[in-house]
């Protein structure tokens, strides 16, 4: 009887602890901060409209490179028909850390207007998918770590 409660137990904290996750993919636990997750160099490795694949190479573009850095900074490579636009760009989490926004510095080296937040859906060692859904036509990034 008592390996029964103690099992019971068991089984509901596991399934109280798994309701918990704070990324709808991403790991239940882990001992890096979330911006220290994000911090990487990652390639676009999918780029999706309403759930629908969408191919970079149909929309010219041959490399979506972009390097987040630990202190909110980072650089995005574009490269359409043998030439990158390389920009610079600067990101934040909101209060719950579950969404991001970012701005990017233009050619007069005067920075953009904030973006929407977007919602992050997976944060693991080795992926960062992100989307927007604030737009009539969600939009999803999956990156993949170099």
């Amino acid at each position: 009887m008592r390996s029964n409660i103690v099992i019971i137990i068991l089984i509901t904290c596991l399934i109280v602890m798994n309701s918990c996750n704070k990324y709808e993919e991403g790991p239940f636990i882990s001992l890096r901060s979330v911006e220290k997750r994000i911090a990487g160099d990652y390639t676009l490795d999918k780029y999706l409209i309403n759930g629908q694949i969408i191919s970079l190479a149909d929309q010219g573009i041959s490399e979506y490179r972009v390097v987040y850095n630990s202190d909110g900074t980072g650089t995005s490579f574009i490269t359409v028909n043998s030439s990158t636009l390389e920009t610079e760009f600067e990101w934040e989490l909101d209060e719950k850390k579950e969404n991001i926004r970012e701005r990017s510095k233009g050619i007069n080296e005067e920075w953009s207007a904030w973006s929407n937040y977007k919602t992050i859906l997976k944060l693991t060692d080795s992926e960062f998918w992100f989307a927007d859904t604030d737009s009539a036509e969600q939009t999803e990034f999956h990156f993949a770590e170099n």
